[in-house]
């Protein structure tokens, strides 16, 4: 298994130029305000309608209409501080599993873009994914990164500290670094397996996040047919300008 798939993608001028408004302020208030030096930022469906009638969202779905997938995504954020403290290269992540609706359902994979920050970021997995029977997965709550008076929860390795959770799932079987580059390239990631995502923390990073519920070898099945579809998908750019 490869738990990536990249792909060439670009938004054009007017669709790059709005998105690049949308985030700032998000960026800003995460730095200010969140609990976490990294997490998911999500806001209630209606007040997300600008995005879904974007430009911006039917330019991805002309992407994924390319790779004949169809399934309409979910658009979710996912914002890094500007670390005070530097940490060595690679900082480490938290090892999770993604989920949604609690823990009751698993986002299979996503498509991820990259809209702000640097592009040499870290991805791990390990062969971790088994919720319900696997003793070093738990349940856990933790402070939601917009309102850290509420809590969310979400499955990851047991331990109290990130370096007692790395060692607990033990050496990561995958990794892969540039899995997206700013308006150049993106990558589907699969994220039903354990992963984490370790960065340098130099500056801030935001990430438009697409989630899917489909199966993962779905996508396997489109893995040998991306460099066919690669003219399509660059001129999409040039539709769109």
């Amino acid at each position: 298994m490869t738990p990536y798939l990249t792909i060439p993608f670009s938004f054009s001028k007017e669709s790059l130029n709005w998105t690049k408004d949308k985030i700032a302020p998000i960026i800003e208030s995460y730095q200010k305000n969140a609990p976490l030096d990294a997490g998911l930022v999500e806001f209630p469906r209606e007040s997300m309608q600008d995005w879904y009638d974007s430009n911006a969202y039917k330019e991805i779905l002309a992407h994924l209409q390319v790779l004949g997938i169809t399934e309409e995504p979910v658009i979710q954020f996912f914002v890094y501080k500007k670390l005070e403290k530097m940490f060595p290269f690679p900082w480490l992540g938290n090892p999770h599993i993604d989920t949604y609706n609690g823990v009751e359902d698993i986002a299979t994979f996503r498509l991820n873009l990259l809209l702000a920050g640097d592009d040499d970021t870290e991805m791990v997995w390990w062969d971790i994914h088994d919720m319900k029977n696997d003793p070093r997965l738990h349940v856990i709550k933790f402070p939601r990164a917009t309102d850290p008076s509420r809590l969310s929860v979400r499955c990851q390795v047991l331990g109290d500290t990130k370096e007692e959770r790395w060692m607990t799932a033990g050496k990561p079987a995958w990794s892969k670094r540039y899995l997206a580059k700013y308006n150049a390239y993106a990558s589907f990631v699969r994220t039903d397996y354990l992963h984490a995502i370790n960065w340098n923390g130099k500056n801030p990073r935001f990430i438009l996040s697409l989630r899917f519920s489909t199966p993962w070898e779905e996508l396997e099945k489109l893995r040998d047919q991306v460099p066919e579809l690669y003219p399509q998908l660059m001129a999409l750019k040039d539709q769109f300008s």
